[in-house]
């Protein structure tokens, strides 16, 4: 016997998907085409190239970090020139 509920508790979604057409040959031949391609250089038109090179995000996080440090001295060195200041305007 099922008791009334104040609120209605959520179903639960399935996952549904039917792959429309898988061919293991098809597959096989467009991965050894693009493998014989990547070997000899040449790429079809419209391919895709990646533009970040090995490399470059190591640089762009190691510019970030030297920024920060030099934010954090530049920070320091205001902090302790208006201490100086108000030393000077309050203490003469």
């Amino acid at each position: 016997m099922n008791l009334p509920r104040l609120f209605k508790l959520p179903e639960y979604r399935k996952f549904t998907y039917l792959p429309l057409y898988h061919d293991p040959e098809k597959e096989e031949r467009e991965a050894r085409m693009r493998k014989l391609r990547a070997e000899a250089g040449t790429q079809p038109p419209g391919s895709y190239t990646p533009g970040i090179q090995r490399g470059t995000m190591k640089t762009y996080f190691k510019k970030g970090e030297t920024v920060r440090k030099q934010s954090n001295t530049r920070l320091i060195l205001i902090i302790l020139f208006l201490l100086f200041v108000s030393y000077l305007l309050l203490f003469r």
